[in-house]
């Protein structure tokens, strides 16, 4: 026990008390009366000087209440983080709805084409639905880049929904599935653009066997081309099989707060780490750049982490102090600036990044055939180039003519490149077969394009 002041003098009473009357045993029992309250002094010295590190030490162990706060933020701020509640979308929300109800929930077959720009909400919106119907059927997710050829796709949706199926008769089983099984599925293809190839062989099968009236398969593909079924599916049309599409369009300033601010109310306790107006200057920047909700979430984070980083630093600073409370961490405008400064790159390189792989593909055939020539590259050459690109990276079959031409066109749009006709004289030909004398030139630093590309895992070892 802690030694004290009554503690000590309720001693020095006793040791009064048993005192001899002699002057010597007197002066005995003072010497021993003095020795014990030194004693006694010491031990409570150490006490409370123990008593206080202790203190100290509990009081750094002891989590703070701000840093517990920053670490939720940071949780619920990530992009693999499901969000507590879909935030608008009410439009799209509704089409998913209808679609699902008119197939699956009644246990019948069809076809939806996603479309939209990255990060616009397509699949969390589609599987937070999915969650919520109330019927009982099997939905299962199949992301399409890894797949190096598109016939792959038919093993990976049996695998994804666990049936058994020869290494020869995928296609097969998966046809077996779609007209035997008792209750209908649904399966979404995740970057279905992938699947592209020579003739669409595969897209093509995948959705005619959707639109079959017995068919027990809903098919949703997703992808960011608004016009994919259009341009490369247009026999779908024809035959009768065209899937209702839905578009998700860029998230606007309002709809990136809203967001944002759901997820942050979701953080139990006080006052948001977030302010509002920090906020704000995110959505207006992301909203003005791409309208992409996956970046909004990464500079918030970002500026979450840089806040707790400064906070900790505080907190070092004021340990020693009597009254060195620090205040509770807080991001704030100046916080997202500093993030924004360092994510947000040049415009060539947000042009570039929005390419998809196919046109990335393109520019990194124009890169590689640049070293192999001097003079400028006609689009013959470059068509040329790709095919052989493809056939070295042994990842999909190589776009037709006329479908590489519409992904130039695209870039073309998009102010990456231009088609230059100049150099021709008279008109251009138009003969199926005819080579494609047009030069084509980079509107954009060789560097940047590189650098994109050395992003992209696939390509990054042919440069």
């Amino acid at each position: 026990m802690p030694a004290t002041r009554s503690t000590r003098a309720s001693v020095r009473r006793q040791a009064l008390a048993e005192a001899p009357v002699g002057k010597q045993q007197a002066a005995a029992a003072n010497k021993q009366l003095a020795a014990a309250t030194n004693t006694l002094k010491s031990a409570f010295a150490v006490t409370k000087h123990g008593a206080s590190a202790a203190k100290h030490a509990m009081s750094a162990a002891k989590p703070s209440a701000g840093r517990s706060a920053l670490a939720a933020t940071k949780t619920m701020l990530h992009r693999s983080t499901a969000a507590p509640q879909i935030v608008g979308r009410a439009a799209e929300q509704a089409g998913i709805r209808r679609f699902l109800h008119a197939s699956v929930e009644q246990g019948r077959g069809g076809s939806m084409y996603v479309s939209g720009n990255p990060g616009t909400g397509k699949t969390a919106c589609l599987q937070a639905l999915i969650k919520q119907s109330a019927a009982d059927f099997a939905s299962v997710l199949v992301n399409c880049v890894p797949l190096t050829r598109p016939g792959q796709v038919y093993a990976a949706i049996l695998d994804a929904l666990d049936i058994e199926y020869a290494a020869d008769g995928a296609l097969a089983a998966l046809e077996r599935a779609a007209f035997g099984r008792r209750r209908a599925f649904l399966v979404i293809l995740d970057e279905v653009d992938s699947l592209l190839g020579s003739r669409q062989e595969v897209l093509y099968r995948l959705f005619e066997l959707a639109a079959h009236p017995d068919s027990r398969l809903a098919l949703v593909g997703i992808a960011n081309a608004l016009d994919l079924t259009d341009r490369f599916l247009p026999r779908l049309q024809a035959r009768n099989c065209e899937p209702l599409l839905l578009n998700f369009n860029p998230y606007q300033v309002d709809d990136i707060v809203s967001i944002l601010q759901s997820r942050l109310d979701a953080v139990s306790g006080g006052e948001p780490v977030v302010q509002r107006a920090a906020l704000e200057l995110c959505a207006r920047k992301v909203a003005a750049t791409s309208g992409d909700l996956r970046k909004a979430l990464d500079v918030c984070r970002q500026a979450t982490e840089a806040a707790e980083a400064e906070h900790r630093r505080r907190q070092t600073a004021q340990t020693d102090k009597e009254n060195g409370a620090v205040p509770p961490p807080r991001v704030t405008i100046m916080h997202i600036a500093k993030v924004l400064a360092t994510l947000n790159g040049s415009p060539a390189l947000q042009k570039l990044g929005a390419l998809n792989f196919q046109q990335k593909l393109a520019l990194c055939a124009h890169l590689t055939a640049q070293g192999k020539q001097r003079a400028g590259l006609s689009l013959a050459a470059l068509f040329a180039e790709y095919r052989a690109l493809c056939r070295r990276i042994d990842m999909l079959a190589p776009v037709s003519r006329s479908e590489f031409l519409d992904l130039v066109s695209m870039m073309e749009t998009q102010g990456v490149v231009a088609v230059d006709s100049a150099a021709r004289r008279g008109p251009r030909r138009t003969t199926p077969g005819a080579a494609d004398d047009r030069m084509l030139r980079l509107l954009v630093d060789d560097a940047d394009v590189r650098r994109v590309l050395a992003n992209t895992p696939a390509l990054a070892s042919v440069l």
